[in-house]
């Protein structure tokens, strides 16, 4: 008999609004951390694949999908949000997956309660660890969260990505528009939110998965490089024919490196 998956839906109540999310599967729990251009539904692609061996968290974060943000706390409270979805599930410890503006919040949770994350991956993101070496590429469209722009345009993916697979190019962006909406200068806001270094050398010594799209735009490979060095137990995988988005892009991929990552740290 196949085994059989149930998602259960529920809110997590926080001030003055609640934090809505979905699990599945069974296991050691795994959550998953959307970007600025998506939410829950982002992993569509993941979550099928990893709830055969793992409990599969996908929330949307404040500010995006059925998560609003009455307050305007942005990702200034999207750490915080993540511990007390944590809590609400009685979490004691989970393998954390961020991808870019996600990779933000799980290190801001890890260096909070470092005890509580068996093991990172930070996919496609710096997560506000920023050396001194790093710089910033310039990405051929800017990343504005209060216009449309045309379709098959955004920096998030490989410059021909469209034109390759125009559905999942056209489907990506339809995800960007759901749900509620992020400030007009998030990106800013995000870049800005920077870690201490000393900080992340001494509390982020759980295994590190580094993944990076060879052409993305956004985050440069460079830049990746450039961060896993000050990681005790970082690690580096950079993924041909992607730009930013490697678990869109290659799902396949992405899924396989991560499934080894986890069955290696996860023992």
């Amino acid at each position: 008999m196949p085994v059989e998956h149930r998602i259960t839906q529920g809110r997590v109540p926080i001030g003055n609004f609640s934090l809505y999310y979905e699990r599945v599967g069974s296991g050691f729990p795994v959550i998953f951390l959307h970007g600025l251009g998506g939410n829950h539904l982002s992993w569509w692609q993941q979550v099928p694949y990893f709830m055969r061996w793992y409990e599969c968290i996908t929330l949307d974060q404040r500010s995006f999908g059925m998560s609003p943000d009455p307050d305007g706390l942005f990702n200034r409270a999207h750490a915080s949000d993540l511990g007390r979805l944590l809590d609400h599930l009685k979490i004691e410890k989970a393998a954390l997956v961020g991808q870019s503006m996600g990779g933000w919040t799980i290190v801001g949770y890890a260096l909070e309660h470092p005890e509580r994350v068996a093991a990172m991956v930070m996919a496609d993101t710096p997560g506000g660890i920023f050396t001194p070496d790093m710089k910033f590429a310039i990405p051929r469209t800017p990343l504005v969260m209060d216009t449309t722009p045309p379709i098959g345009s955004l920096p998030t993916y490989a410059r021909d990505y469209f034109a390759r697979v125009p559905e999942m190019a056209f489907l990506y962006d339809q995800f960007r528009i759901l749900g509620a909406r992020p400030p007009a200068d998030a990106g800013a806001q995000i870049a800005h939110l920077r870690y201490d270094l000393d900080s992340v050398r001494t509390r982020l010594k759980m295994p590190i998965l580094c993944l990076v799209g060879e052409q993305d735009e956004l985050i440069p490979p460079d830049m990746i490089r450039s961060m896993v060095k000050v990681l005790p137990k970082g690690r580096l995988v950079t993924v041909s024919d992607c730009g930013h988005s490697v678990y869109f892009e290659r799902p396949q991929v992405f899924n396989h490196i991560v499934r080894d990552f986890l069955l290696e740290v996860l023992d």
